[in-house]
C-alpha cells in the first residue's frame, strides 16, 4: 500500500536476507559469513507499453488490479461462523482490511515519516507533474498537490483503497489536481506529455526493499517519468548488527533452568535459524528489551540510489568481515535501514535507538520495526544430527567473524 497496497507484509518479504555468521578462521573459499539474498530478475520493458508482471517482486496485500477472475475474499467470508460483520466492512477485500489494521493506521500516524515526505517535497514540486506509486489513502498525493504540483497521478492497486482515496481527495478539495487510477504501477501507460517530473513512493518494508520498491521505481523511471526525474526518497541503506540478549534467548530456545530439572533439549532442534522474522511478529519493540547488547559494529550491507539502482546491480550474496566487540553468545542479527531526501538533509530510520522515547516511535515500530534472524554455530551445525539443539555461537572480544 505504499501508503497502501504496496504494503508491509507480516511474513517473509519477497526480497529477503539470510545470514550465516562464523569465525573468520573457519570460513572456506566461496562460503560467505553472511549475506543479503535477493532472488529473481526484473523483466525488461519498453517505454510505451505496460511492463507486465515483474518477476519475483512483491505483490501488495489487497491488490486486485490484475485479478483476472475478479475474485477476492470478502471480509465476512473470513469470519468465524457466528461472529458479527460490521456493515461497513461487508464486501470489502479481506487481505486489505487485515493489512490496514496490522500497520496502515500506525503508518499514517507516524508524524516524523509524514514530515520527511513533506520536507523532501518542499520547493521541489511547483509546476511539476508527479506520480505517486502505491498511493493508498492519498496522503502523499495530497501533499504533492498542496506543494504546487500541477498534476498528480495516484496509482493504487486495491479497488477499495482507490474508492477511499478518491473520497479523501474530494474532501480535501484536490480533485482538480489529483487523479487516482486502479492499477499496479507496472500496468500504467502514459503519453510522453503526461510523464512525470517527480516520482514519489513509500513502498518500504521492514526490510528496506522488502516490498519491491526497487523494482517498481526502476520500472517507473523507464516508462512513467521524464529523464532525470526526481525520486522521493532519493536513496537508502540497509544495515545489520549482531546482538546478544538473554531475554531474546528466553523466547526463542529451550532454557534448561526453566523446566523443573527435566531435559527438554530435543525441542531445541526445531529452532528456526533459517528464516528472517520481524520484531512485530514476535510482539515486542527491540528497544524495550533491557538486555540487548550489540556484539559488533552496525554495518552497511547495501546502498541504493533510487534514481539509478536496479535489481541487477545487487549481488546475490555478499561477505562482510566484522569483529566481535565483547565476549559472549551472539543470539541474532538485527536489520534496520535509513532512507533520505535528494540533499540528504532529511531522513527516516528504523534503528531501534532512533525510535525509542519518540512520540512517533511506537507507530514506527508497529509498522516497520526491525528484521531479526536467530543464529547458531554454523560449523557445529554441519556435524549435528536432526535431534540436536543448535549450538550457541560463542565469541571472544576482538575475534574476526
Amino acid at each position: 500500500m505504499g501508503e497502501n497496497s504496496h504494503g508491509r507484509k507480516k511474513k517473509r518479504p519477497a526480497q529477503a536476507s539470510q545470514w550465516r555468521v562464523r569465525p573468520k578462521a573457519t570460513a572456506t573459499p566461496g562460503e560467505p559469513s553472511s549475506g543479503l539474498v535477493a532472488s529473481g530478475s526484473q523483466r525488461n520493458s519498453s517505454r510505451g507499453t505496460p511492463a507486465g508482471p515483474i518477476d519475483g517482486s512483491f505483490i501488495p496485500p489487497g491488490a486486485d488490479a490484475d485479478a483476472h477472475d475478479g475474485r477476492k475474499q470478502c471480509y465476512e467470508e473470513s469470519l468465524v461462523r457466528g461472529f458479527w460483520c460490521p456493515p461497513r466492512l461487508k464486501g470489502r477485500n479481506e487481505s486489505l482490511i487485515e493489512a490496514v489494521n496490522d500497520w496502515h493506521f500506525a503508518m499514517l500516524n507516524d508524524t516524523q515519516r509524514n514530515q520527511f515526505y513533506w520536507d523532501a517535497m518542499d520547493k521541489k514540486l511547483e509546476g511539476k507533474r508527479v506520480v505517486d506509486i502505491g498511493a493508498g489513502s492519498g496522503l502523499l498525493s495530497l501533499m504533492a498537490a498542496r506543494q504546487g504540483a500541477i498534476e498528480v497521478l495516484a496509482i493504487e492497486a486495491s479497488r477499495d483503497m482507490v474508492d477511499l482515496a478518491r473520497l479523501n481527495i474530494e474532501r480535501n478539495g484536490a480533485q482538480s489536481k489529483v487523479r487516482v487510477v486502479h492499477k499496479m504501477s507496472n500496468q500504467v501507460v502514459l503519453r510522453d506529455e503526461e510523464k512525470a517530473d517527480v516520482i514519489v513512493s513509500e513502498t518500504l518494508g521492514a526490510l528496506m526493499l522488502g516490498e519491491g520498491m526497487l523494482d517498481y521505481l526502476a520500472d517507473a523511471r523507464r516508462r512513467l517519468a521524464k529523464p532525470n526525474a526526481l525520486v522521493i526518497p532519493a536513496g537508502g541503506a540497509q544495515f545489520a548488527v549482531l546482538v546478544s540478549s538473554s531475554s531474546l534467548a528466553m523466547v526463542s530456545s529451550v532454557q534448561s533452568q526453566c523446566c523443573k530439572g527435566f531435559d527438554l533439549s530435543a525441542i531445541g532442534s526445531l529452532q528456526d535459524t533459517g528464516n528472517l522474522f520481524f520484531t512485530k511478529q514476535w510482539g515486542f519493540r527491540l528497544n524495550s528489551v533491557p538486555d540487548v547488547t550489540e556484539m559488533s559494529e552496525r554495518i552497511k550491507i547495501l546502498d541504493v540510489d533510487f534514481c539509478q539502482t536496479e535489481r541487477k546491480h545487487i549481488p546475490g550474496a555478499k561477505t562482510f568481515r566484522i569483529e566481535a566487540l565483547k565476549d559472549g553468545v551472539i543470539h541474532a542479527v538485527v536489520t534496520s535501514w535509513e532512507v533520505w531526501s535528494d540533499d540528504q538533509e532529511h531522513r527516516i530510520t528504523t534503528h531501534p535507538e532512533d525510535t525509542k522515547d519518540q512520540p512517533w516511535g511506537f507507530a514506527r515500530d508497529m509498522q516497520w520495526g526491525q528484521g531479526l534472524q536467530l543464529v547458531e554455530d554454523f560449523d557445529a551445525a554441519q556435524r549435528c544430527d536432526r535431534r540436536s539443539a543448535p549450538a550457541p555461537f560463542t565469541v571472544k572480544a576482538g575475534e574476526a567473524l
